[in-house]
């Protein structure tokens, strides 16, 4: 499971934007995006009311998501592979950021209506984040992760 999820959350994202780079330094407005995970963020690991972050029963075998560790520390690594990027191209110009979309009930985690139930937002609600961005609401906060409920639109790490 961990290799899997690391070659598309870290491998699959740094070698796509290495195959595409020199493109994107051919653009009037270059703007380079990685899709980042609130369960990235350390500050968010240490809150024991956050649903992903609730402490399993004793004993073993531990009755979780056994993909969890894999998917959140392949982001927190994204995160990483979005600064080098940011370093990387900060002289040609390119503004990098990751975006935190927030847990959306898109389907991609299960039924939709158990989602919304659990809290799960609407699906636009990325899609708004991800436009500021493009459209440069976020532009002073290069190199950031950007989060809806980030303080002042910026995810902690």
């Amino acid at each position: 499971m961990f290799r899997l999820t690391y070659d598309t959350n870290v491998t699959g994202p740094h070698l796509l934007t290495t195959a595409l780079a020199p493109l994107l330094l051919k653009s009037a407005s270059p703007r380079l995006i990685f899709l980042a995970s609130g369960t990235a963020s350390f500050k968010l690991s240490e809150d024991d009311t956050f649903i992903l972050n609730h402490a399993p029963e004793p004993g073993w075998p531990k009755q979780t998501f056994r993909e969890l560790p894999a998917y959140k520390s392949s982001k927190i690594a994204l995160n990483m592979i979005m600064r080098d990027w940011e370093r990387l191209l900060r002289k040609d110009g390119v503004k990098v950021w990751a975006v935190n979309p927030g847990f959306l009930a898109t389907g991609l985690g299960g039924d939709v209506e158990v989602l919304k139930k659990i809290g799960a937002g609407e699906p636009r609600l990325g899609g708004e984040i991800l436009r500021n961005v493009v459209e440069g609401k976020y532009d002073a906060l290069q190199g950031k992760v950007i989060s809806r409920h980030g303080k002042d639109g910026v995810q902690a790490w």
